[in-house]
């Protein structure tokens, strides 16, 4: 729709124009996305509030694939961004999409430390919570080379470096093998 069109361009007067024109907030495209989805994977706080604000059950929503917008804010957004999404949202923070994959997990597979720490100290975010194949945050980092994410889990948290994934028991070691410095890394902390 022109209204999600405008909420990829961050364009918060063109937003607010719509919406008085009747631009439904609501609606959802193909993928199962509203407005709310973009505007959360865009990062732009004003326009989330702003939505909150003239749709105020936008966040209520699921992708088609059981993504919510808490998803997409921890795998895509910065952490500013990230308290406009869940102020005035009630979000279990282990929500799981279709893959049994957490926002906890989304946002150290891609990175983002400061949203998986304000996930864990404000919504208490499960840090060994498993995905529907059976991995946890650990080996999903450890596929996507976020070093990163990988000393938080195991410096910080004290997740075993060492846990195992799966039906075959794989360790983020495996998962990690073709991502050489990745694989450095959990050599270097310990990993058998």
């Amino acid at each position: 729709t022109p209204l999600m069109m405008a909420c990829t361009r961050k364009n918060l007067e063109v937003i607010q124009t719509l919406v008085e024109h009747g631009a439904n907030p609501l609606l959802r495209n193909k993928d199962g996305w509203n407005c709310f989805h973009i505007a959360s994977r865009e990062g732009h706080p004003e326009v989330l509030q702003y939505l909150l604000q003239v749709s105020p059950s936008c966040w209520d929503t699921e992708s088609t694939t059981g993504r919510t917008p808490l998803h997409t804010a921890a795998a895509c957004s910065c952490v500013l961004v990230f308290p406009a999404v869940t102020c005035r949202c009630q979000y279990k923070a282990d929500s799981r999409d279709s893959c049994g994959v957490t926002p906890f997990m989304d946002a150290l597979q891609h990175g983002h430390v400061g949203i998986a720490q304000l996930l864990l100290e404000k919504h208490q975010a499960c840090p060994t919570a498993v995905d529907a194949l059976g991995a946890q945050a650990l080996h999903r980092a450890a596929v996507t080379a976020q070093d990163g994410s990988i000393q938080f889990l195991v410096a910080q948290l004290g997740v075993d470096v060492n846990g195992r994934a799966t039906s075959l028991q794989l360790p983020a070691l495996h998962y990690a093998a073709k991502v050489w410095p990745c694989s450095q890394i959990l050599l270097e902390i310990g990993t058998n």
